[in-house]
């Protein structure tokens, strides 16, 4: 019998251990990778991929549909390059294929459509270079067209944010 409530107080005090032993703080997650030494982009959007956005040129050339286009300086702080490049690590970006396309099982029906917006990416960090074309023409739920298009946007809504882009004329017409 005390052979038993000793068995019993030593898988106890192992239970308390081991649950002890699960509260302790995990590892903390590894830190996000540093910035690139260089890191310069440029951006292409919209219909025809008309709009352009050159982090090292310090450009961005507006699409006026009927008229010119339209190019002025505008530049990226260092903050706003780190959370682009932030935000690429977070997507794997860098992991995407050089033409990217939202994939439709077969037998699945296609969603698309007209006009569509073309992305051009070509990004320049550490003395390597990513490419990525996109053809978002298909609306069919993708992940990583979704991850894709949260890049597109915190891009579009820095560039949109800056004096110089808000002083540029609103385009005449439209795409149909």
């Amino acid at each position: 019998m005390k052979k038993s409530w000793a068995l019993m107080i030593v898988l106890a005090l192992v239970a308390v251990l081991s649950e002890t032993a699960g509260c302790v703080a995990p590892p903390p997650s590894p830190a996000p990778p540093p910035s690139p030494s260089t890191f310069n982009l440029t951006f292409k959007y919209g219909v025809g991929a008309k709009n352009e956005l050159n982090t090292s040129q310090r450009t961005y050339t507006k699409d006026m549909i009927m008229d010119p286009s339209i190019t002025v300086n505008l530049s990226l702080s260092k903050e706003e390059l780190d959370r682009i490049y932030q935000k690429m690590i977070e997507i794997n970006f860098f992991g995407y294929p050089d033409e990217f396309s939202v994939s439709v099982s077969p037998g699945e029906s296609v969603g698309m459509v007209t006009p569509y917006y073309s992305y051009y990416f070509k990004v320049e960090y550490d003395s390597r270079v990513k490419e990525l074309w996109w053809e978002d023409d298909i609306i069919n739920q993708d992940k990583k067209a979704e991850k894709l298009r949260e890049l597109i946007t915190l891009i579009q809504d820095i560039i949109e944010s800056k004096d110089e882009y808000k002083q540029l004329p609103l385009p005449r017409g439209g795409y149909i």
